[in-house]
């Protein structure tokens, strides 16, 4: 297998590296958009504290805070649109998984007229001028500022369509753990079972790697197997949220390329349908539909379950030692707990087969009757 590692973002990472932002801005640009969600900036201060860092180094700087929890093209479209009257030269995404993916289709559907929608799976012209893209996370969790990818939901059908472009690559990213402290214990949990899905799905997916693989997984996970739950015992813990923010940015990264040993991320794939149709939290979609996920892979990776289960959890059962888990962190859900109607388990199937190109790349076939499957052992 050949692997191309290729990640040109500057990453800055530590408590109090937000005071960076700034000086960065001002490398790569005069007139900023900092693309952001509805209130939770505004409420904890961290709003004004940027704003006034971007105008003190001399960027003029117009806030867009209408993201919502799973960005919307038509949100997108109209930060693009005001990208081009306004000649920004700078986006800044600041947030949670949500923002960030917002701010990397601004840019992306900024260097033309047509709809983000319309730039899946489509050629794109990387010599068009762009504006610069700055990440700043504020939740541990999705990791999108260290990779080229983001999802978009199209409202009007329900669908979560992931996008790749290089134009998605930050050119600095700064992750500082101190502005995940405000964050209460429900998306504290949420972000952390997206960390542990980035690792688990691509640990059990992929096919007899090598041993440097294995490890590039298995330390993380440890990590916020053992993170979580103290971050969420003690929301200003520090020494857990920094562990938890740093793992984020690793487990989503192509870090976990390297060693040529990482599988895909179907699990991911099956879920998507559920935040696209009923607006949910991804964390809890995946928490939801993660043990029996695991039950159906199991029969063609049954080593690699117990190597989970013993190098991660210290315990045999892999699966189990993951039940265990969520129960611990308040996360063990069912579909039903969420709203969600078994009426529409054959519509989401075919959503994510339609959507979801990688689905294909499952080690157990993973057909529309399979994915029903799992959302039935789910509710």
């Amino acid at each position: 297998m050949i692997i191309s590692f290729h990640l040109p973002t500057k990453i800055i990472f530590g408590p109090g590296s937000l005071a960076q932002l700034g000086v960065e801005a001002k490398r790569l640009g005069q007139k900023a958009i900092l693309v952001t969600g509805l209130s939770s900036m505004r409420r904890t201060g961290v709003l004004d504290k940027v704003v006034s860092d971007l105008k003190a180094n001399g960027i003029d700087t117009l806030i867009y805070d209408k993201v919502e929890p799973n960005p919307r093209a038509s949100t997108v479209d109209e930060g693009a649109r005001i990208v081009r009257s306004k000649g920004i030269d700078l986006v800044i995404g600041l947030g949670g998984g949500s923002a960030m993916d917002a701010a990397k289709g601004v840019v992306l559907a900024s260097t033309g007229t047509k709809s983000i929608i319309d730039y899946f799976d489509a050629e794109i012209d990387e010599k068009a001028p762009t504006a610069s893209l700055i990440l700043v996370p504020t939740v541990a969790g999705s990791g999108t500022e260290a990779n080229d990818g983001a999802v978009i939901t199209n409202w009007e059908t329900g669908e979560k369509w992931e996008f790749f472009s290089p134009y998605f690559l930050p050119k600095v990213s700064i992750v500082d753990p101190e502005l995940t402290l405000t964050l209460p214990k429900k998306p504290t949990a949420q972000g952390g079972v997206d960390i542990f899905c980035h690792l688990v799905e691509t640990y059990l997916v992929t096919q007899r790697p090598p041993p440097l693989a294995d490890g590039i997984l298995e330390m993380p996970m440890r990590l916020v197997v053992e993170s979580l739950p103290q971050a969420l015992s003690r929301l200003d813990d520090i020494e857990a949220r920094t562990r938890l923010s740093w793992v984020s940015t690793v487990a989503c990264s192509q870090f976990t390329q390297l060693g040529a040993g990482a599988g895909t991320m179907t699990l991911h794939g099956i879920e998507h349908p559920l935040s696209g149709y009923y607006d949910i939290a991804h964390g809890d979609g995946l928490a939801t539909l993660l043990p029996a996920w695991m039950r159906y892979t199991f029969p063609v990776r049954q080593e690699k379950f117990y190597s989970l289960g013993k190098n991660v959890f210290g315990e045999t059962d892999g699966i189990l030692a993951t039940e265990k888990w969520l129960e611990k962190i308040g996360m063990r859900l069912r579909l039903r707990d969420l709203g969600i109607k078994p009426e529409r388990f054959e519509q989401m199937a075919d959503c994510a087969l339609r959507t979801v190109s990688w689905l294909k790349l499952h080690p157990r076939l993973l057909d529309a009757a399979a994915i029903v499957k799992i959302y039935q052992d789910s509710y």
